[in-house]
Protein backbone atom coordinates (compact mmCIF):
# COMPACT_ATOMS: atom_id res chain seq x y z
CA UNK A 1 0.00 0.00 0.00
CA UNK A 2 1.53 3.33 -0.99
CA UNK A 3 1.68 6.45 1.13
CA UNK A 4 -1.19 8.82 0.55
CA UNK A 5 -0.28 12.10 -1.19
CA UNK A 6 -1.94 14.20 1.49
CA UNK A 7 0.87 13.52 3.96
CA UNK A 8 0.97 15.51 7.21
CA UNK A 9 3.62 18.05 7.90
CA UNK A 10 6.52 17.13 10.18
CA UNK A 11 5.34 16.08 13.63
CA UNK A 12 5.09 18.92 16.14
CA UNK A 13 7.49 18.87 19.07
CA UNK A 14 5.97 17.84 22.35
CA UNK A 15 5.53 20.65 24.89
CA UNK A 16 6.04 19.54 28.45
CA UNK A 17 3.83 20.49 31.37
CA UNK A 18 6.79 22.32 32.97
CA UNK A 19 7.32 24.41 29.80
CA UNK A 20 3.63 25.31 29.63
CA UNK A 21 3.61 26.42 33.25
CA UNK A 22 6.83 28.41 32.82
CA UNK A 23 5.33 30.21 29.82
CA UNK A 24 2.31 31.09 31.91
CA UNK A 25 4.58 32.82 34.42
CA UNK A 26 3.81 30.59 37.38
CA UNK A 27 6.55 31.24 39.92
CA UNK A 28 6.20 27.96 41.78
CA UNK A 29 6.30 24.96 39.46
CA UNK A 30 6.04 22.68 42.44
CA UNK A 31 2.68 24.11 43.46
CA UNK A 32 1.42 24.30 39.90
CA UNK A 33 2.32 20.70 39.26
CA UNK A 34 -0.65 19.62 41.33
CA UNK A 35 -3.04 21.14 38.79
CA UNK A 36 -4.36 18.51 36.31
CA UNK A 37 -2.94 19.45 32.91
CA UNK A 38 -6.23 19.02 31.05
CA UNK A 39 -7.96 21.35 33.53
CA UNK A 40 -5.14 23.87 33.34
CA UNK A 41 -5.22 23.90 29.55
CA UNK A 42 -9.01 24.21 29.52
CA UNK A 43 -8.80 27.19 31.88
CA UNK A 44 -5.89 28.86 30.10
CA UNK A 45 -6.77 32.41 29.11
CA UNK A 46 -10.22 32.33 30.72
CA UNK A 47 -11.28 35.10 33.14
CA UNK A 48 -11.55 34.23 36.81
CA UNK A 49 -14.95 33.13 38.06
CA UNK A 50 -14.61 35.60 40.95
CA UNK A 51 -15.47 39.26 40.41
CA UNK A 52 -14.14 42.07 42.54
CA UNK A 53 -16.69 44.55 43.85
CA UNK A 54 -13.97 47.20 44.16
CA UNK A 55 -14.06 49.89 41.50
CA UNK A 56 -10.65 49.97 39.81
CA UNK A 57 -8.63 53.13 39.99
CA UNK A 58 -7.92 55.02 36.74
CA UNK A 59 -4.31 53.85 36.92
CA UNK A 60 -5.20 50.18 37.31
CA UNK A 61 -7.83 50.43 34.56
CA UNK A 62 -5.30 51.90 32.17
CA UNK A 63 -2.82 49.17 33.03
CA UNK A 64 -5.45 46.50 32.42
CA UNK A 65 -6.24 47.82 28.95
CA UNK A 66 -2.61 47.52 27.89
CA UNK A 67 -2.34 43.83 28.80
CA UNK A 68 -2.40 41.56 25.74
CA UNK A 69 -5.35 39.22 25.37
CA UNK A 70 -4.44 35.54 25.51
CA UNK A 71 -4.79 33.85 22.13
CA UNK A 72 -6.27 30.33 22.17
CA UNK A 73 -3.86 27.66 20.96
CA UNK A 74 -5.46 26.41 17.76
CA UNK A 75 -2.46 24.56 16.30
CA UNK A 76 -3.16 21.19 14.67
CA UNK A 77 -2.62 17.98 16.64
CA UNK A 78 -0.40 15.20 15.30
CA UNK A 79 -1.26 11.56 16.10
CA UNK A 80 0.44 8.30 15.16
CA UNK A 81 -1.08 4.83 15.58
CA UNK A 82 0.79 1.54 15.26
CA UNK A 83 -0.41 -2.02 14.79
CA UNK A 84 0.33 -4.96 17.10
CA UNK A 85 3.15 -4.51 19.62
CA UNK A 86 4.03 -7.99 20.95
CA UNK A 87 6.89 -7.90 23.48
CA UNK A 88 7.02 -11.58 24.57
CA UNK A 89 8.95 -14.66 23.35
CA UNK A 90 12.25 -13.79 21.63
CA UNK A 91 11.39 -10.06 21.73
CA UNK A 92 11.34 -10.29 25.52
CA UNK A 93 14.64 -12.18 25.60
CA UNK A 94 16.36 -9.60 23.38
CA UNK A 95 14.85 -6.75 25.41
CA UNK A 96 16.23 -8.16 28.66
CA UNK A 97 19.66 -8.65 27.08
CA UNK A 98 19.83 -5.09 25.71
CA UNK A 99 20.51 -1.72 27.30
CA UNK A 100 19.33 0.47 24.42
CA UNK A 101 15.80 1.25 23.23
CA UNK A 102 15.14 -2.17 21.70
CA UNK A 103 12.74 -2.91 20.03
CA UNK A 104 12.31 0.76 19.10
CA UNK A 105 15.90 1.64 18.12
CA UNK A 106 14.90 2.56 14.55
CA UNK A 107 11.37 3.86 15.07
CA UNK A 108 11.33 5.52 18.51
CA UNK A 109 12.44 8.98 17.34
CA UNK A 110 9.65 9.11 14.76
CA UNK A 111 6.96 7.86 17.14
CA UNK A 112 7.92 10.19 19.96
CA UNK A 113 7.78 13.20 17.64
CA UNK A 114 3.97 13.20 17.59
CA UNK A 115 1.64 14.89 20.06
CA UNK A 116 -0.13 11.58 20.74
CA UNK A 117 1.33 8.12 20.10
CA UNK A 118 -0.97 5.09 20.24
CA UNK A 119 -0.41 1.34 19.83
CA UNK A 120 -2.01 -2.04 20.43
CA UNK A 121 -0.25 -3.92 23.25
CA UNK A 122 -0.55 -7.49 21.98
CA UNK A 123 0.59 -9.19 25.19
CA UNK A 124 0.39 -8.87 28.96
CA UNK A 125 3.27 -7.10 30.70
CA UNK A 126 3.63 -8.58 34.18
CA UNK A 127 5.37 -11.24 36.25
CA UNK A 128 2.11 -12.52 37.69
CA UNK A 129 -0.43 -15.15 36.64
CA UNK A 130 -0.22 -18.40 34.73
CA UNK A 131 -0.72 -19.24 31.04
CA UNK A 132 -4.34 -19.65 30.08
CA UNK A 133 -5.49 -22.71 28.08
CA UNK A 134 -4.96 -21.39 24.54
CA UNK A 135 -2.53 -22.02 21.68
CA UNK A 136 -0.34 -18.93 22.09
CA UNK A 137 0.22 -17.02 25.33
CA UNK A 138 2.36 -13.87 25.49
CA UNK A 139 3.78 -12.33 28.67
CA UNK A 140 6.60 -9.75 28.74
CA UNK A 141 8.83 -8.62 31.58
CA UNK A 142 7.90 -5.27 33.20
CA UNK A 143 11.12 -3.78 31.83
CA UNK A 144 9.06 -3.42 28.66
CA UNK A 145 7.15 -0.52 30.21
CA UNK A 146 10.21 1.73 30.10
CA UNK A 147 10.88 0.79 26.45
CA UNK A 148 7.32 1.77 25.52
CA UNK A 149 7.84 5.04 27.34
CA UNK A 150 11.09 5.85 25.53
CA UNK A 151 9.32 5.27 22.22
CA UNK A 152 6.80 7.96 23.17
CA UNK A 153 3.66 5.86 23.62
CA UNK A 154 0.92 7.81 25.38
CA UNK A 155 -2.00 5.38 24.92
CA UNK A 156 -1.93 1.59 24.57
CA UNK A 157 -4.98 -0.44 23.66
CA UNK A 158 -5.39 -3.61 25.73
CA UNK A 159 -8.53 -4.64 23.83
CA UNK A 160 -7.08 -7.70 22.13
CA UNK A 161 -6.96 -11.49 22.39
CA UNK A 162 -3.61 -11.63 24.24
CA UNK A 163 -3.98 -9.10 27.06
CA UNK A 164 -5.63 -11.79 29.20
CA UNK A 165 -3.14 -14.56 28.39
CA UNK A 166 -1.98 -14.89 32.02
CA UNK A 167 -5.31 -14.33 33.72
CA UNK A 168 -7.16 -11.49 35.39
CA UNK A 169 -4.50 -10.84 38.04
CA UNK A 170 -1.74 -10.24 35.48
CA UNK A 171 -4.10 -8.15 33.36
CA UNK A 172 -4.98 -5.93 36.33
CA UNK A 173 -1.31 -5.68 37.29
CA UNK A 174 -0.51 -4.36 33.80
CA UNK A 175 -3.32 -1.79 33.96
CA UNK A 176 -1.99 -0.59 37.31
CA UNK A 177 1.58 -0.09 36.10
CA UNK A 178 1.06 1.49 32.66
CA UNK A 179 0.11 4.95 34.05
CA UNK A 180 3.32 5.00 36.12
CA UNK A 181 5.15 5.26 32.79
CA UNK A 182 2.89 7.97 31.40
CA UNK A 183 0.88 5.50 29.32
CA UNK A 184 -2.92 5.39 29.54
CA UNK A 185 -4.52 1.97 29.00
CA UNK A 186 -7.44 1.94 26.56
CA UNK A 187 -10.23 -0.58 26.10
CA UNK A 188 -9.78 -2.45 29.38
CA UNK A 189 -10.57 -2.05 33.04
CA UNK A 190 -11.66 -3.45 36.38
CA UNK A 191 -15.20 -4.09 35.11
CA UNK A 192 -17.47 -3.53 32.10
CA UNK A 193 -18.01 0.16 32.82
CA UNK A 194 -14.30 0.84 33.25
CA UNK A 195 -13.37 -1.14 30.13
CA UNK A 196 -15.67 1.00 28.01
CA UNK A 197 -14.42 4.31 29.38
CA UNK A 198 -12.89 6.47 26.67
CA UNK A 199 -9.50 8.12 26.83
CA UNK A 200 -9.62 11.83 26.00
CA UNK A 201 -6.40 13.73 25.27
CA UNK A 202 -6.57 17.51 24.91
CA UNK A 203 -3.77 19.04 22.86
CA UNK A 204 -3.66 22.61 21.48
CA UNK A 205 -7.31 23.05 22.45
CA UNK A 206 -8.46 19.99 20.44
CA UNK A 207 -10.01 17.10 22.36
CA UNK A 208 -9.16 13.70 20.83
CA UNK A 209 -11.33 10.84 22.11
CA UNK A 210 -10.30 7.18 21.86
CA UNK A 211 -12.31 3.98 22.25
CA UNK A 212 -11.03 0.43 21.72
CA UNK A 213 -12.76 -2.92 21.20
CA UNK A 214 -11.92 -6.59 20.61
CA UNK A 215 -14.01 -9.32 19.02
CA UNK A 216 -11.39 -12.08 18.88
CA UNK A 217 -11.84 -14.88 21.41
CA UNK A 218 -11.58 -16.17 24.01
CA UNK A 219 -14.62 -14.22 25.08
CA UNK A 220 -13.87 -14.82 28.75
CA UNK A 221 -11.22 -12.09 28.42
CA UNK A 222 -14.06 -9.58 28.08
CA UNK A 223 -14.94 -7.49 31.12
CA UNK A 224 -18.20 -8.15 32.93
CA UNK A 225 -20.16 -6.08 35.42
CA UNK A 226 -18.00 -7.46 38.22
CA UNK A 227 -14.78 -8.81 36.64
CA UNK A 228 -11.86 -7.15 34.83
CA UNK A 229 -11.17 -7.54 31.15
CA UNK A 230 -11.33 -5.74 27.84
CA UNK A 231 -14.16 -4.07 25.92
CA UNK A 232 -15.98 -6.46 23.60
CA UNK A 233 -17.01 -5.26 20.13
CA UNK A 234 -20.76 -5.10 20.64
CA UNK A 235 -22.86 -2.92 18.28
CA UNK A 236 -25.19 -1.61 20.99
CA UNK A 237 -22.30 -0.72 23.28
CA UNK A 238 -20.36 0.95 20.45
CA UNK A 239 -23.33 3.22 19.75
CA UNK A 240 -23.78 4.01 23.44
CA UNK A 241 -20.06 4.64 24.01
CA UNK A 242 -19.75 7.00 21.04
CA UNK A 243 -22.93 8.87 21.99
CA UNK A 244 -21.60 9.38 25.52
CA UNK A 245 -18.17 10.47 24.26
CA UNK A 246 -19.41 12.85 21.56
CA UNK A 247 -19.96 15.89 23.85
CA UNK A 248 -16.49 15.39 25.38
CA UNK A 249 -14.45 15.11 22.18
CA UNK A 250 -13.95 17.07 18.98
CA UNK A 251 -12.56 14.07 17.10
CA UNK A 252 -13.32 10.40 17.94
CA UNK A 253 -11.08 7.45 16.98
CA UNK A 254 -12.27 3.84 17.36
CA UNK A 255 -9.43 1.27 17.53
CA UNK A 256 -10.67 -2.24 16.75
CA UNK A 257 -9.18 -5.73 17.08
CA UNK A 258 -10.94 -7.86 14.48
CA UNK A 259 -10.77 -9.72 11.18
CA UNK A 260 -9.25 -13.01 10.00
CA UNK A 261 -5.55 -13.70 10.49
CA UNK A 262 -3.38 -13.54 7.35
CA UNK A 263 -6.31 -12.51 5.13
CA UNK A 264 -5.33 -9.56 2.95
CA UNK A 265 -8.86 -8.14 2.63
CA UNK A 266 -11.38 -7.09 5.21
CA UNK A 267 -14.51 -9.16 5.77
CA UNK A 268 -18.05 -7.95 5.21
CA UNK A 269 -18.47 -8.02 8.97
CA UNK A 270 -15.49 -5.72 9.53
CA UNK A 271 -16.89 -3.31 6.97
CA UNK A 272 -20.34 -3.37 8.58
CA UNK A 273 -18.95 -2.73 12.07
CA UNK A 274 -16.66 0.06 10.88
CA UNK A 275 -19.49 1.81 9.08
CA UNK A 276 -21.73 1.34 12.11
CA UNK A 277 -19.13 3.19 14.21
CA UNK A 278 -18.96 6.03 11.68
CA UNK A 279 -22.75 6.23 11.50
CA UNK A 280 -22.80 6.39 15.31
CA UNK A 281 -20.52 9.44 15.28
CA UNK A 282 -16.91 8.21 15.14
CA UNK A 283 -14.58 10.27 12.95
CA UNK A 284 -12.07 7.50 12.16
CA UNK A 285 -11.82 3.73 12.57
CA UNK A 286 -8.51 1.85 12.57
CA UNK A 287 -7.95 -1.87 13.09
CA UNK A 288 -5.37 -4.55 13.87
CA UNK A 289 -5.12 -8.33 14.52
CA UNK A 290 -4.93 -9.97 11.04
CA UNK A 291 -1.07 -9.78 11.14
CA UNK A 292 -1.12 -8.39 7.60
CA UNK A 293 -1.97 -5.06 6.05
CA UNK A 294 -5.58 -4.71 4.91
CA UNK A 295 -7.10 -1.96 2.72
CA UNK A 296 -8.50 1.41 3.73
CA UNK A 297 -11.59 3.22 2.48
CA UNK A 298 -13.42 6.51 2.86
CA UNK A 299 -16.99 6.22 4.09
CA UNK A 300 -19.18 9.32 4.40
CA UNK A 301 -15.98 11.35 4.23
CA UNK A 302 -14.43 9.44 7.15
CA UNK A 303 -11.32 7.25 7.02
CA UNK A 304 -11.44 3.52 7.82
CA UNK A 305 -8.14 1.56 7.94
CA UNK A 306 -9.03 -2.11 8.31
CA UNK A 307 -5.64 -3.43 9.47
CA UNK A 308 -2.27 -1.83 10.10
CA UNK A 309 -0.65 -5.26 10.41
CA UNK A 310 2.15 -6.00 12.85
CA UNK A 311 4.53 -3.44 14.32
CA UNK A 312 6.64 -5.40 16.84
CA UNK A 313 6.25 -9.17 16.44
CA UNK A 314 8.78 -11.97 16.12
CA UNK A 315 8.65 -14.95 13.73
CA UNK A 316 6.87 -12.91 11.04
CA UNK A 317 8.18 -13.04 7.46
CA UNK A 318 6.92 -12.18 3.98
CA UNK A 319 3.74 -10.13 3.96
CA UNK A 320 3.32 -10.87 7.68
CA UNK A 321 6.56 -9.01 8.33
CA UNK A 322 5.21 -5.83 6.71
CA UNK A 323 3.06 -3.25 8.45
CA UNK A 324 1.91 0.35 8.41
CA UNK A 325 1.68 3.12 10.93
CA UNK A 326 -1.05 5.72 10.53
CA UNK A 327 -0.01 9.36 10.91
CA UNK A 328 -2.77 11.94 11.31
CA UNK A 329 -3.06 15.70 11.57
CA UNK A 330 -6.27 16.86 13.25
CA UNK A 331 -7.60 20.30 14.09
CA UNK A 332 -10.86 20.47 16.01
CA UNK A 333 -13.28 18.12 14.27
CA UNK A 334 -11.34 18.10 10.99
CA UNK A 335 -8.89 15.50 9.69
CA UNK A 336 -6.49 17.79 7.86
CA UNK A 337 -4.32 15.06 6.36
CA UNK A 338 -3.12 11.51 6.91
CA UNK A 339 -0.46 9.10 5.74
CA UNK A 340 0.36 5.39 5.99
CA UNK A 341 4.08 4.87 6.56
CA UNK A 342 5.40 1.41 5.78
CA UNK A 343 7.70 -0.62 8.03
CA UNK A 344 9.12 -4.12 8.10
CA UNK A 345 10.08 -6.45 10.89
CA UNK A 346 13.74 -7.34 11.40
CA UNK A 347 15.64 -9.47 13.90
CA UNK A 348 13.79 -10.41 17.08
CA UNK A 349 10.69 -8.58 15.93
CA UNK A 350 12.25 -5.10 15.80
CA UNK A 351 10.67 -2.81 13.17
CA UNK A 352 12.53 -0.63 10.68
CA UNK A 353 11.13 1.78 8.10
CA UNK A 354 10.67 0.74 4.50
Amino acid sequence: MNDEPNAPSAPLARTTRRTLLRRAGLASLGAAASIPLAEWLAACGQPSARRSITTPSPTSAATATTRPTATPDARPVTIVITGDVMLARSVNSALLASSDRFPFNYTGDYLSGFDITVGNLECVVSTLGAPQPKQFTFEANPRAFARLQTAGFDVMSVANNHSGDYGKTAFTDMLTHLPSYGITPLGGGANLTAAHQPVVKTVHGTRIGFLAYCEIGPENFAATASTPGHAWLDPALIRADIAALRPQADFIIAFTHWGIEYQLAETAHQQAMARLAIDAGADLVVGAHPHVIQPYEMYRGKLIVYSLGNFVFDLMTGVEGLGNVLALTVQGSRLLNWKLRGMQIGSYGQPTWR
